[in-house]
Formats: structure tokens, sequence, C-alpha cells
């Protein structure tokens, strides 16, 4: 077991929608942040990956909801990286609320990447010696995605502030390009149970994205599939399950 990093958080207006709720992008950054205030308290921030010409990219989202904080709410976020092998990380995030009950759970796979290559390089042991991660050969196996068969697409534009230090789309932005198309109607009137994502390839400054996205509707819920795509190219994919909220 890996050792367990805590921070706490109070969730502000701007990070919530229309409705108080903190919408899945937001919690998506401030979790990051929790694993990022570790490494640096380890000592292996972003200046040290940085000196070994590497950073940080994440490959793949497992995202499970209870219930999505709301605004003024005080947080505590964990975060343990539990595992690594040659060439990913593994690492848990959990939201409770005051009173230690788990709103939201997050399992997130990390890999290097080469600055100069950008192709994801090995990982060496002596970086993730300090969290105290058990070191695995297996790769870990996600669940396959739905593919989007009869579906919309949404043009999509890339702005300055959605780069990041990467000098690609930060990971956060995706969840706004999928979640967007789905529109206000549905958007206002459903919350979000469980979201997967993965990232196959970046998405960079000059890139003209589309989004393809597909609503099923499965009893009381409804998944959605989503794609970014880049000259007909996947770089992205995504899959929801929504439910109706209740109206009070």
């Amino acid at each position: 077991m890996g050792l367990v990093y805590t921070m706490p958080h109070e969730v502000s207006y701007y990070e919530c929608d229309m409705s108080g709720q903190m919408t899945p992008s937001m919690l998506v950054a401030v979790a990051i942040k929790a694993s990022e205030q570790q490494s640096e308290q380890l000592g292996r921030g972003t200046a040290y990956i940085h000196e070994l010409g590497l950073n940080w990219i994440i490959t793949e989202y497992e995202i499970q909801v209870k219930c999505l904080p709301s605004v003024g709410e005080k947080l505590t976020i964990k975060t343990e990286a539990i595992s690594y092998n040659r060439f990913f990380c593994y690492r848990n995030f959990w939201i409770l609320n005051e009173q230690g009950e788990e709103l939201v759970s997050i399992q997130a796979i990390f890999a290097l990447m080469n600055q100069e290559t950008r192709k994801i390089s090995r990982v060496q042991d002596v970086i993730i010696e300090p969290y105290e991660s058990e070191a695995i050969k297996s790769i870990r196996r996600t669940a396959n995605f739905l593919p989007v068969e009869s579906f919309e697409t949404t043009s999509l534009n890339i702005l300055y502030y959605d780069i990041d230090e990467n000098h690609h789309v930060n990971n956060a932005v995706y969840f706004t390009w999928m979640f967007a198309p789905l529109g206000l109607e549905f958007l206002s009137t459903h919350e979000l149970l469980d979201s997967h994502i993965r990232f196959e390839k970046e998405v960079v400054y000059g890139d003209q994205p589309i989004v393809s996205f597909e609503k099923m509707n499965e009893g009381e819920t409804v998944i959605t599939k989503h794609e970014i795509l880049v000259a007909g190219n996947v770089c992205s994919r995504g899959q929801m399950l929504w439910r109706k909220k209740e109206i009070e």
C-alpha cells in the first residue's frame, strides 16, 4: 500500500454549475492538486520530473459519484499512489464530506512522457520509491468502451487557456468538451453516476477537434458515449452513466 495524503478543500462558487454542484472538471482538477502537493512534499514535484526530461500525463480516469459536492461544502481529498509497473502508475482518490462520508471516488492511470520525443517513458524506481507504491508486473485492464454508432457531432475550439505546461489540451477540458453538447435541458435534469475517460492521443493548439456523442436509454438510467476526434482520428473516448434528478 502506498502513502496516503490528505488535503482540505472548500468548494468555491466558480467550481460549480448553475445548480450549485461542483463540476466534474473542477472535481478532477482539485483531486490532481492533492497529488501534486503530495509529490512536492516527497521531493518528487514538477521541477524534479522536469530535470529528468519528463512530464506526468494521465491516460485514463474512472469516476464513481455518490453525490457531487455543493458550493461552500468543506471536503477532504484523500489520495494514494497504489501501484506501478514498467510504464504506468495507478493512483486512487477519495472525496469525503465533513462527516467523513465518501462522495466521489476516482481511479487514475498516470504515465511519464519524454519531453522531446513525446513518447511514454519507462517508470524509474527512483521516482516512485518515496510513495511506497507496490511494484507490479501486470497492466491493469479497464472496461471497454461501447462504440459510438448513431451519433451527433459538434465542432470544438481550442483556447489558449485550454493548454497546460505539457503543451497539449489539459485533461480536465475534455470533461467540458464531452458534456457541453448534451445541452442545458439534459444536464440540468440528470445527475452523473459514473464516468470513464481514456486519453489516446494528444490534442494541441491549432488542431480542429470535433466531439461525437450518442445517448442510450437504459431503463431508469442513460448512457452517453463520446469521442473526441482530430482529422478522423480518435484522441479520447468517454462513457458516462446518468440518472434523472429527483424533483424536490
